[in-house]
């Protein structure tokens, strides 16, 4: 009976260690001003959420350069009352460093696609990859 309860404690404390490193390797950011920074470790992944109006025809991309910093996806969050015209939602990019360490520059451009020219707005998210 204190074998099993040993060893009951022993999974119960790996499990929560495995959820705590887990936890460490991702993190998320919400770019509400134009220029960010945020510190990542090297492997870690990277929630950028940025506010959106919606029914603007304008919508967030991500113009990389030179990163090192791969994208994994791209999605506008759903709102829950789907009925309402110009409701604020949320652009969310899903990255993942590819580097073992140093900086990175990201940036964000509000634009329309059907329109040339400059983009409307940018946001720059300063990301420094530690080992």
């Amino acid at each position: 009976m204190k074998k099993f309860m040993w060893i009951s404690v022993i999974l119960v404390v790996l499990v929560n260690m495995r959820c705590a490193t887990s936890k460490s390797k991702r993190k998320v950011v919400i770019l509400e001003k134009s220029e960010t920074t945020v510190a990542l470790r090297n492997g870690s992944s990277l929630t950028v959420k940025i506010p959106l109006q919606a029914g603007t025809g304008y919508d967030w991309t991500l113009d990389k350069g030179k990163s090192q910093i791969e994208e994994i996806s791209s999605y506008t969050e759903k709102s829950q009352k789907e009925n309402l015209p110009g409701r604020k939602r949320m652009k969310i990019f899903t990255l993942r460093t590819t580097k073992a360490m140093g900086e990175d520059l990201l940036k964000f451009n509000l634009s329309r696609s059907f329109e040339k020219g400059p983009a409307a707005e940018t946001r720059i998210l300063n990301v420094i990859i530690e080992p």
